[in-house]
């Protein structure tokens, strides 16, 4: 038997390159105004009518002529008697050209057809003239816009009830016998369809419409079958698992029969197998199994294909990041590398997750990704690199960085620490490697189960805290830099460690 290989690896820049060149395929729908926020428009709005349509007062007030008020002052008041009563958004009458407001004139005894001026206006004044909104046929907005909750009030005063806006709808196909829906617990051998569930919270914020079909079970005429209803349904295909080089993935060969694969395999790490054509002109994506493959692929390239046509998602940010420890590549490749970050002191520092594409935990855990480029070897520690955030800035400035070992206590730490809205966030180590980092300053504390382990700091100065209540607490130390015990952030985790200590929590 023949084995099965990536058919043409390239690099992850060159597969960006290629999926940008696929030129745009969207469609176009009349939807009401009212549901139109958040929408594209595919086609530019002109107002049916000026607004207002006449003169109309802007106040409260007397409709007059402003060449009979000349000389009107509060020591020579003026008498009308040609003038007419109005109030704010009335028509002014032809012959009127300017409006009194009510406070500034009154009544001379009883006769209701003659008034006081004590104020001179000019032509114009206290009048809003015809069209001084929008005139009749005038650009509202052009089309691409994306619509706001205030423009929407806008485009209904001018006339308008429905609008066209540009749709591009992502159709999602997850494929494998061995995929069940969420909320069962799988057998042995199952694994529970997660991906697109991920996938379509993903794609959402770009303002596309997703559609997630059923799995498909590993065949290639069944495969088929349903990637030609969500071609027909969709502009965008996002095919899930069967992208790998096993016996059973067929994604592959059907979108070369059915089309044009333009790559089958890119070098960079998680996501190796991912794989892009063009089946009638629409996009086809190859999505890998692996959860963080998963994610690597959505990120990079399904955000530049739609980025490309003109949907913006979350805005993506870098910081400067220092690393404790080295982190290695294999060179040839793209590696992104998931962390854990947090600002400490002036700088932000790091601390590595699993590297495992399949630990989806990963990436629940960490909050920024690192690129290590084609052609690099890795970084040295004590470097500072670039990381894309995968949480608001904010969010690292509210994080305590913990390593060495893992013990369920610092589950109930992180859980307990929200309610201060400090935000905990672990790395599994060994407790003397944990130490190591607290030496560099490059985590807030470490976890540590042997108190010998400490004999690594020599003369170094630290604060040993026992966590966990009292009737459940096994042998685990937090251990902290003598320094930070003065840190508003520190103290705040302090309380809630004490509080979970003496059992009130």
């Amino acid at each position: 038997m023949v084995m099965k290989r990536y058919l043409n690896q390239i690099t992850a820049d060159e597969a960006v390159t290629i999926i940008k060149s696929v030129p745009p395929h969207c469609s176009s729908r009349r939807i009401p105004v009212a549901d139109a926020v958040g929408h594209r428009l595919s086609a530019s709005l002109f107002a049916l009518y000026s607004v207002p349509e006449v003169p109309v007062s802007a106040m409260d007030g007397f409709a007059v002529r402003s060449s009979e008020t000349v000389g009107a002052g509060d020591q020579t008041p003026v008498v009308l008697r040609v003038f007419s009563r109005v109030n704010t958004g009335n028509v002014i009458p032809g012959e009127f050209d300017a409006v009194v407001r009510v406070e500034d004139a009154w009544f001379e005894g009883e006769d209701p057809h003659e008034i006081t001026v004590r104020k001179s206006v000019n032509p114009g004044t206290n009048v809003r003239p015809a069209g001084e909104d929008i005139k009749e046929g005038q650009l509202i907005l052009p089309a691409g816009t994306v619509i706001r909750p205030f423009d929407v009030g806008a485009i209904a005063a001018y006339g308008i009830t429905h609008v066209n806006v540009s749709r591009v709808s992502v159709g999602i196909l997850p494929t494998g016998t061995e995929l069940i829906e969420p909320g069962t617990k799988p057998r042995p051998g199952q694994v529970v369809e997660s991906n697109t569930v991920m996938a379509e919270a993903y794609l959402r914020q770009f303002g596309v419409d997703v559609v997630r079909y059923p799995p498909v079970v590993d065949d290639p005429i069944l495969i088929r079958g349903a990637l030609e209803r969500v071609l027909a349904e969709n502009d965008v295909v996002i095919v899930s698992a069967g992208s790998s080089a096993g016996t059973k993935d067929f994604t592959a060969s059907v979108i070369e029969e059915m089309g044009k694969l333009l790559f089958h395999g890119v070098a960079m790490k998680p996501a190796k197998p991912a794989m892009f054509g063009v089946i009638e002109g629409k996009p086809v994506f190859g999505l890998p199994g692996y959860p963080l493959s998963a994610q690597t692929v959505l990120r990079l390239f399904v955000r530049e294909l739609l980025e490309n046509w003109g949907w913006t998602g979350p805005a993506q940010e870098f910081v400067q990041v220092k690393l404790g420890d080295s982190i290695s590549s294999e060179g040839g490749i793209d590696e992104f590398s998931l962390h854990a970050a947090a600002r400490l002191g002036d700088r932000y520092v790091v601390i590595p997750q699993s590297r495992g594409a399949s630990v989806q935990m990963t990436g629940v855990r960490s909050n920024v990704v690192i690129r290590i480029p084609f052609g690099v070897e890795g970084f040295e520690a004590g470097e500072e690199v670039p990381a894309l955030l995968t949480v608001p800035r904010e969010e690292l400035e509210r994080t305590v960085l913990i390593a060495g070992v893992y013990d369920p206590v610092l589950d109930v730490l992180a859980e307990t620490a929200m309610s201060a809205n400090v935000r905990v966030r672990c790395g599994n180590f060994s407790g003397l490697s944990g130490l190591l980092l607290l030496m560099k300053n490059c985590c807030h504390a470490v976890c540590i189960t042997d108190e010998a382990d400490l004999d690594v700091l020599g003369d170094q100065k630290v604060l040993v805290r026992p966590f966990g209540r009292a009737s459940e607490r096994s042998a685990v130390r937090i251990v902290f830099r003598e320094e930070m015990e003065k840190d508003p952030l520190m103290q705040k985790l302090f309380l809630v460690m004490d509080a979970v200590n003496s059992g009130s929590n």
